[in-house]
């Protein structure tokens, strides 16, 4: 067995714990800002319903933020928060939402979203290059109304985590 040079290892522990400390816990890694965050769900939303076949009326559901939790403790707010842009579409003729739901996947397929879920009534993507989601759904009239919204991953409200009191 060969002994790896005394050079080497002063050069790799190092290099290796400062990559290790780099990193932090994932919890604590600095994130865009909500404001930001919460202009590309709505940047998302409007791009989408570009691209979506007419006719179709938007109706606001919630624009509210969703609060992140400690991944050792589910119940336990840890100050990050995820941005929502969600709103209704309604007025969706029967025979036309099959092309709604195709025309929502493809736009966002081409943008570099994957499926994660999907059937008949909903849609479910996750874009890896920034971790949004976005999702169309049967909505209270499945018949009419369907609805669109996009989320962010948990965001620092202004990009990194506040010290500890």
């Amino acid at each position: 067995m060969t002994r790896p040079r005394p050079g080497v290892l002063r050069t790799a522990v190092p290099l290796l714990a400062l990559l290790v400390a780099a990193c932090g816990h994932p919890d604590d890694r600095p994130t865009i800002t909500h404001d930001e965050a919460k202009r590309r769900t709505e940047s998302y939303f409007t791009d989408t319903l570009a691209a979506l076949p007419k006719p179709v009326t938007v109706v606001p559901d919630r624009d509210s933020d969703a609060s992140c939790f400690k991944n050792d403790a589910p119940s336990e707010y840890d100050g990050r928060t995820e941005a929502v842009t969600s709103r209704y579409l309604r007025d969706v003729p029967a025979d036309h939402r099959t092309a709604l739901l195709d025309a929502f996947r493809e736009h966002l397929l081409q943008a570099g979203f994957t499926v994660t879920s999907s059937d008949s009534r909903s849609i479910l993507m996750h874009n890896p290059k920034d971790d949004f989601d976005g999702s169309i759904d049967a909505g209270g009239d499945w018949n009419t109304t369907l609805t669109m919204g996009f989320v962010s991953p948990c965001v620092w409200p202004d990009g990194t985590k506040p010290p500890s009191k």
